[in-house]
């Protein structure tokens, strides 16, 4: 079960439903992320390296959106609190290429294999990394990095 987040940051259910592609539509952040699962899934499918350098530059700028929506809309607390290792849109970044390779480990190599099973595992370890890191950020306990 999720911890409620305050303000306006995206638990990671919601996330995991904009990856799928599902109730994206009302939150810049979770719009961002659904481009995110595609970008990842576009690059996992082709072999062109000007076309991946394509895909990595526009992630990078979804990346930097994500950034720049979090410091518009989420007041950081600069007075005790943490510093994060990495930036919001980073960590949805991964998320989101988790998500893809967990669901592609399932089409490859079926729902029972160690492979789907490693895969799936590491995605439920940065979801809970995310909802203690928007638990802390809402709660004044961890600020991110600046840009």
């Amino acid at each position: 079960m999720s911890a409620p987040v305050m303000g306006v940051l995206p638990t990671a259910p919601q996330l995991l439903c904009a990856f799928q592609g599902r109730r994206f539509q009302d939150l810049e952040l979770l719009r961002s992320a659904h481009a995110l699962a595609e970008l990842h899934e576009r690059r996992n499918q082709v072999r062109d390296a000007a076309l991946i350098a394509e895909i990595d530059c526009r992630r990078l700028e979804l990346v930097d959106d994500i950034n720049d929506w979090i410091v518009a809309e989420v007041p950081q607390h600069r007075n005790g609190a943490s510093l994060h290792t990495e930036s919001l849109g980073a960590v949805v970044d991964r998320m989101a290429r988790s998500w893809v390779d967990a669901n592609q480990a399932i089409d490859v190599d079926g729902a029972r294999s160690d492979n789907t099973h490693k895969h799936w595992y590491h995605l439920a370890e940065l979801v809970d990394g995310y909802t203690d890191l928007v638990t802390d950020v809402a709660g004044g306990r961890r600020r991110l990095p600046e840009q």
